[in-house]
């Protein structure tokens, strides 16, 4: 019974904890799309958020259990019930050795988890919504008035389906202006028009009878398994129960105050997640 009330007791610390954790950076990433994201129909935007959370929730889920260990050990050691525990002739580290093992199935959960939701498959998803997003933006282009997204900036006099007349784009510093433009093949195709590049502080013309400009940088593209996506949840997992036994072996001989307790804890989550991203750059 003992066991199982500080494995619930764990679980719903770690639990809150990689869900305030996943929402901070899930927030931190959406900076870049929120654009996107307004201008989305709600269910395609309710798929993306939801699959990125659950991504970050897997991803953080390992480390939130051993602070959270660390937490509620330290919670029976300040209250003296670990001294309780003992004069009963049941040996704290034996405690958490039980109490370990009925956490031992989350710490595998998450790292099956890993091997579903990638790296690779959130990028894939990202590229497809923005990818989703540039299609509705050249089909939404008014007509003699100018249209933004992102960096770029377009004005068309006429507009039949697809086909552009008279149209001015800016992009980043260029300046394009063709007389007639069509998207087909995830290209906007410019034809009979006039590049202008600013390059060393310095405007260039150029003339052209046909401009391509692809959208292939955004496109989905296929994806390849790389190692770490197959390692990296493992070594999450291996990294998260040494950070257990580690922060408890901590609790139980160093820490005896609230504010060294914060300090570890902190500490331990930037040590790790470096460590995972060091170790991601060398896979």
């Amino acid at each position: 019974m003992l066991f199982r009330f500080l494995s619930w007791r764990i679980t719903k610390t770690a639990l809150i904890l990689s869900l305030i954790l996943s929402t901070v950076f899930l927030f931190a990433q959406l900076v870049q799309l929120d654009q996107v994201l307004f201008k989305t129909p709600p269910k395609e935007s309710a798929l993306f958020l939801s699959v990125w959370l659950l991504y970050f929730f897997s991803y953080f889920f390992p480390s939130s259990l051993a602070v959270a260990f660390g937490w509620v050990f330290f919670d029976l050691k300040e209250n003296r019930k670990l001294s309780v525990i003992a004069s009963f002739g049941i040996d704290p580290k034996g405690v958490f050795f039980k109490t370990f093992l009925f956490c031992l199935p989350l710490f595998l959960a998450s790292a099956f988890a890993g091997f579903f939701i990638k790296q690779e498959d959130i990028s894939y998803l990202r590229k497809f919504f923005l990818y989703r997003h540039y299609i509705n933006f050249f089909k939404g282009i008014p007509e003699k008035g100018f249209y933004s997204f992102g960096k770029i900036t377009i004005r068309v006099e006429e507009r039949s389906g697809m086909t552009f007349r008279g149209v001015l784009l800016k992009m980043d510093d260029n300046l394009i202006s063709a007389k007639e433009a069509i998207f087909q093949d995830q290209e906007l195709v410019l034809k009979d028009g006039s590049l202008v590049v600013k390059k060393d502080n310095k405007y260039y013309l150029t003339k052209f009878q046909t401009y391509r400009l692809s959208l292939s940088n955004i496109l989905p593209e296929s994806q390849k398994k790389k190692k770490e996506s197959l390692f990296l949840p493992v070594i999450n997992g291996i990294l998260a129960v040494a950070l257990t036994f580690g922060i408890f072996y901590a609790v139980l001989k160093l820490i005896n105050k609230h504010t060294r307790l914060y300090y570890l804890l902190s500490l331990s989550l930037i040590v790790y997640h470096l460590t995972l991203i060091l170790i991601r750059l060398r896979l």
